[in-house]
């Protein structure tokens, strides 16, 4: 009887199934970047399901030249993504609808010879234009101490947008204490339903 059990337990998670995730492609960096290529990465939500994904942000200060090489990653990558799309599933159901995200974990990644400390601030993300979002499809929270922010992407009707936006972190000076804001200059987030 318990190895009967545990063939039914082992069956139950042998069918559980992993999100897919679509492979990712090159794109041209904007001028002023390092990176000679950047990423384009599309997360897939399943019908019905959920989808949490992990990044890091490592900011930069400004240098004489302009703006700081702020490196947004996934997880285990070293490779700057320069958008990134959330895409959904075709659902005639309403209530599955509701209950399809995506949710992307962001987490600041301190440089050591910046001598101060990073944090999000400011709700975390700005966009270019006022109302870049008219969908509501990305909600954003600060959590953490500042330290991580958490966005939740959410199609509930047939659409595709495109969001640019920067990241928005102050960055407090460890020997004089003095705080100061900055923004990056990208990525963008693309919410499409349906995906492909």
């Amino acid at each position: 009887m318990a190895a009967e059990k545990k063939k039914t337990s082992d069956k139950k998670t042998a069918e559980k199934k992993p999100a897919k995730k679509v492979a990712t492609a090159k794109a041209p960096v904007k001028k002023g970047k390092k990176k000679l290529t950047a990423e384009n990465v599309t997360i897939l939500v399943p019908r019905g399901g959920q989808v949490i994904q992990y990044f890091n942000l490592t900011p930069a200060l400004p240098t004489d030249t302009g703006r700081g090489d702020w490196i947004f990653t996934e997880d285990g990558s070293t490779q700057d993504i320069e958008t990134l799309t959330v895409g959904f599933a075709d659902n005639p159901s309403p209530l599955e609808r509701e209950l399809e995200r995506a949710v992307l974990v962001i987490t600041m990644v301190q440089n050591p010879t910046a001598h101060g400390t990073w944090r999000f601030a400011l709700g975390g993300v700005a966009t270019d234009h006022g109302d870049e979002d008219p969908n509501n499809d990305v909600i954003v929270e600060i959590i953490d101490n500042g330290f991580t922010l958490v966005a939740y992407v959410q199609v509930l009707e047939d659409s595709a947008e495109y969001i640019p936006f920067g990241f928005v972190a102050s960055f407090t000076d460890s020997d004089t204490g003095v705080v100061s804001i900055y923004e990056s200059q990208d990525p963008g987030i693309i919410p499409i339903r349906p995906a492909g």
